[in-house]
């Protein structure tokens, strides 16, 4: 078993990159490094194991029970290590350094983006990782330090703020407000199993007899501005655009979504989490008091 008392980290992190993303290539981009470094840690391992961790097919990389067995394993190695990370990180004297902070898609441009510049003044030392998508970040594995969804956390190691509400109603573009609904065509993000709960307001309200599919919130919400069809999106940015609520509709709420800000527990200190936490509370409460509407508060 000597020859295994050198065993990297970041070796280890490779077998859980790949086991996750399915390749190589998508394992090394996920840890941002390059293919061949993932390689050749992958095959460092694999020498001090003694055994092979992947069968190596045309499909891409195809687990060994070995791998599989020791995956729980570099679960564990992967928590303690974001563990001691956060204990080093508590210990920063000014907010400096990178913060990783998870969008869900859609509000970047509309909610943060807007106020990098007054992050920027206040705190010229932090730079901002945003990371927008439909994906739901594991901030226990550090795969961000914060983030701006939509899903309640279920680890009790995270802790969660309340910010505010935001509603979704069914909006249009003028020169189609007076096509009936049962002629009305739709834009909806793509969703065939219906896991969102737009889709499934649309499939009971609306009935679209034609529907254009897009994988990303700002493909649907160019769409909408464009004439192309109506869509679910927030008063916030409807309005601005020259949106008009779907008349049938009568701008009622089709679906509400509570944002929520989280953080893991020991990141709470850290003065650059901090302050980008801070940040982000601060542009909330501004855009809040602009737009009238109200704050769902919390404990933070």
């Amino acid at each position: 078993m000597s020859r295994l008392r050198g065993v990297a980290w970041d070796d280890l992190a490779v077998v859980l990159a790949v086991l996750e993303h399915g390749s190589l290539n998508r394992a090394a981009r996920a840890l941002g490094t390059s293919q061949s470094t993932a390689s050749r840690r992958l095959l460092r391992l694999e020498g001090q194991l003694g055994s092979t961790l992947f069968d190596r097919t045309p499909e891409g990389l195809a687990p060994t029970a070995l791998a599989q067995d020791l995956a729980p394993h570099a679960e564990l190695v992967a928590g303690h290590m974001a563990d001691i990370e956060r204990l080093a990180e508590g210990r920063e004297a000014a907010p400096r350094g990178r913060v990783r902070m998870a969008v869900v898609d859609g509000l970047a441009a509309h909610l943060v983006v807007p106020g990098l510049s007054r992050l920027r003044a206040s705190h010229p030392g932090i730079e901002l990782d945003l990371l927008s998508g439909q994906a739901v970040l594991d901030l226990v594995r550090r795969e961000a330090d914060l983030a701006l969804r939509f899903v309640p956390p279920t680890s009790p190691d995270l802790v969660v703020r309340r910010l505010f509400p935001i509603p979704v109603v069914p909006y249009v573009r003028p020169e189609l407000a007076d096509v009936p609904l049962g002629s009305l065509p739709w834009v909806m993000l793509h969703d065939p199993d219906r896991h969102f709960v737009e889709s499934r307001w649309l499939d009971a309200h609306a009935r679209p007899s034609h529907c254009t599919s897009v994988t990303a919130w700002s493909d649907l919400f160019a769409a909408v501005c464009s004439g192309v069809g109506a869509a679910l999106v927030s008063p916030w940015v409807a309005a601005p655009a020259g949106l008009v609520p779907v008349p049938d509709f009568g701008g009622a709420v089709a679906v509400e979504h509570t944002l929520l800000l989280v953080y893991h527990r020991a990141l709470r200190d850290v003065p650059r989490v901090r302050a980008v936490r801070e940040w982000v509370v601060s542009e909330v409460e501004q855009r809040v008091a602009r737009s009238g509407e109200r704050t769902v508060r919390s404990r933070p």
